[in-house]
């Protein structure tokens, strides 16, 4: 387990962190399932405590996707104001759950990181 960022937490996941103005754009790249949802969730605290007005995930790179990670995802988005937490999705095995369970309609899913930054 090494961070991939400065100052992010050792994770399995290769995540990385890029501030655009006041944004916070977090790539994350491997499977996000039992086992790597806690350290996920980790990491998406530790860049909330750095007080973005907009977090962006990037989750283009990511393999696999299960309820855990939907549940860090939820968790984000009660810590921020309205449409603040958006998704970046260009496959069914991320964007997929966000639409069956409805977490949509509460998270922007955007096919690009600058379509979510708008």
């Amino acid at each position: 387990m090494t961070p991939s960022t400065p100052d992010l937490p050792a994770t399995d996941l290769a995540v990385t962190l890029d501030w655009r103005g006041r944004a916070a754009v977090l790539a994350v790249a491997g499977e996000i399932d039992l086992v790597s949802a806690p350290e996920f969730g980790e990491v998406v605290d530790v860049v909330l405590a750095s007080g973005p007005e907009k977090l962006v995930v990037d989750l283009r790179a990511v393999t696999f996707f299960c309820s855990a990670g939907l549940q860090v995802l939820a968790a984000a988005h009660r810590r921020l104001a309205e449409r603040a937490l958006c998704v970046v999705s260009d496959s069914p095995v991320t964007s997929g759950p966000l639409k069956t369970t409805g977490l949509d309609t509460w998270i922007g899913v955007h096919p690009t990181v600058d379509e979510a930054l708008t």
